[in-house]
């Protein structure tokens, strides 16, 4: 009689609802601040789901040009990416208060071409470089003076529409720090990355579903605490950092 293989045992990838209630049902191994990730953002599930295993760890110390990057555009990275989400930003990670650095490190290499610039590269120098408050917050002159060493600066603008859409239109993106209301319960930093039928493109660094949106001035302006309109700044020591370019 002929001997059949026995079938390979199929692992089904657990859903995002039993993620969740795994996860909930050992709340007590998880800081308040990651389960409080899945109450705001149900994108978050799987960082989540997989914080006690990688917490602490960083997986890249750079952009990946196929995946982040597209020629002429700023890129949308998100702080909760497992690449680099769970590395420590002050008393917290990356994934909870790294927004700052991880619109800057858009805005560099969407800029500059610099991949070798992460999140957590940013958050590293941040904290180091003294623009990280004991709260967990990182405070505005780092957005106007603590991308310098990396070629981007940036310059407070006024927050009108006609400021914004010309600054949008002249491929300068502006970062935005955000009160509470449809990014945040408390504050943020955002991205504004162009104009499409009126309206503006964000790159939030926290939701996937904010970043697919095109929004309108009116709903943008009241939540904006402050602006910066960020350009490439031109030194010998931020040069050096430039090592890699766009190719066609």
């Amino acid at each position: 009689m002929e001997t059949q293989a026995v079938p390979e045992t199929e692992v089904l990838e657990k859903t995002s609802e039993e993620k969740r209630n795994e996860v909930l049902a050992n709340r007590y191994r998880y800081p308040e601040k990651i389960l409080g990730m899945m109450d705001k953002n149900m994108e978050t599930v799987d960082f989540v789901y997989d914080y006690l295993e990688k917490r602490g760890h960083v997986y890249t110390s750079q952009l990946d040009l196929d995946k982040d990057i597209k020629l002429g555009e700023i890129p949308l990275l998100i702080q909760w990416d497992e690449r680099w989400g769970y590395g420590q930003y002050g008393e917290n990670i990356v994934a909870t208060s790294g927004c700052g650095p991880t619109c800057m490190a858009m805005v560099i290499a969407g800029l500059t071409g610099n991949t070798t610039v992460t999140p957590y590269t940013l958050a590293v120098y941040s904290e180091e470089h003294g623009y990280l408050t004991d709260d967990g917050n990182t405070i505005w002159s780092f957005i106007t003076e603590g991308g310098k060493e990396f070629g981007v600066q940036g310059q407070t603008i006024s927050l009108n529409e006609e400021t914004v859409t010309e600054t949008l239109m002249e491929g300068n993106p502006i970062i935005c720090s955000v009160g509470p209301g449809d990014f945040t319960d408390n504050g943020h930093f955002i991205v504004l990355v162009g104009c499409k039928d009126g309206k503006i493109k964000v790159n939030d660094p926290y939701s996937y579903a904010n970043s697919e949106k095109l929004w309108e001035f009116e709903v943008l302006q009241p939540q904006i605490k402050n602006l910066w309109k960020m350009s490439k700044y031109e030194t010998d020591e931020a040069n050096l950092f430039e090592k890699h370019v766009f190719l066609e």
